[in-house]
């Protein structure tokens, strides 16, 4: 049942127990159910977009959120843009773009050679590494078909997939019937991603759908140089050549290519590393995002108070 009375009822009371300013909703049924309580309490409600296909051209769609919705947070321009195409009701002064954000860290080497020990590595092996949901259009099956390549002229190297997914056992599959489960790591999940991802030598994102992939923000928090399929909104933040390589969804041959190449240029791997971080610091950080969501619910909420009391006159 989207319109859950006892659900909005808990909301309500919660809101004002709390002193609630702002209701953050995602789904239609968030969106449906906290847009409800917020306009009974009297405050704005702020819904998270996370892809454009959140829109489509049911009437109800729309019904809800020209009632419910006071303003968009997209995590990039991209998302916004097609979202608009998708749904030409939208006001696209409804929207505002604030990327998902991770303040740089640096792990130190013992930290990284107890991580690599976790997954029966030392500090001198090479690591090719991957954090993702194990899930057809992760490309992962594609990346492990490209290793095997990789292997040929470096035999040195190993691939580490970090994740849980659907397709792990079908990948599991693919690395015995090429020959190279002893150079392919599957970890699992791991609770900290950024640890993970600063023991990897190269940084993969293989995807073929994403929206404004948060993990390669954490590859590029923790200096590694990335490899990354031009998806989404990526391209926002990665410029090619210059903080990472960017590589067409499908195109094993550039992957191949670009894989080999930072493998045998640890100057380039160290450049991509350094302008990865000094990205993050100048538009991607965790702080530049909390500090642009609170000086967005500050002026929401302050409009919403305003509208709020020209009705009561």
């Amino acid at each position: 049942m989207d319109y859950n009375p006892m659900m909005i009822y808990f909301i309500i009371r919660f809101i004002k127990k709390n002193q609630i300013d702002v209701v953050v909703t995602n789904i239609e049924k968030e969106v449906i159910v906290g847009g409800i309580a917020a306009r009974i309490c009297g405050i704005p409600n702020i819904r998270r977009v996370g892809r454009e296909d959140d829109f489509n051209e049911k009437l109800k769609v729309k019904w809800h959120h020209r009632l419910l919705v006071d303003h968009c947070i997209v995590p990039c321009n991209l998302v916004k843009d097609n979202a608009l195409k998708r749904a030409n009701w939208l006001n696209p002064d409804q929207f505002t773009t604030i990327y998902n954000g991770r303040n740089c860290k640096t792990f130190s080497k013992k930290e990284i050679i107890q991580q690599r020990k976790q997954w029966g590595l030392s500090d001198t092996d090479f690591v090719i590494g991957t954090t993702s949901q194990l899930s057809n259009v992760k490309g992962i099956d594609k990346l492990i078909t490209v290793f095997k390549r990789v292997l040929k002229k470096h035999p040195d190297c190993y691939l580490v997939i970090t994740g849980e997914g659907p397709e792990r056992q079908n990948l599991e599959n693919l690395s015995n019937q090429l020959n190279i489960v002893d150079k392919v790591i599957f970890t699992g999940f791991y609770p900290e991603p950024m640890k993970v991802a600063a023991a990897y030598d190269i940084a993969v994102s293989n995807s073929q759908f994403e929206g404004f992939p948060n993990t390669v923000v954490e590859y590029f928090a923790v200096g590694r140089p990335v490899v990354t399929t031009d998806v989404g909104g990526i391209a926002e933040m990665v410029k090619d050549g210059e903080n990472a390589f960017l590589i067409p969804y499908g195109d094993n041959q550039q992957l191949y290519q670009k894989l080999v190449l930072l493998i045998e240029n640890p100057d380039l791997r160290k450049h991509f590393g350094k302008n990865a971080m000094d990205t993050i610091k100048k538009g991607f950080s965790e702080d530049i995002m909390i500090e642009k969501l609170e000086i967005l619910f500050r002026n929401i909420s302050r409009k919403i108070a305003t509208k709020t009391l020209r009705h009561k006159e």
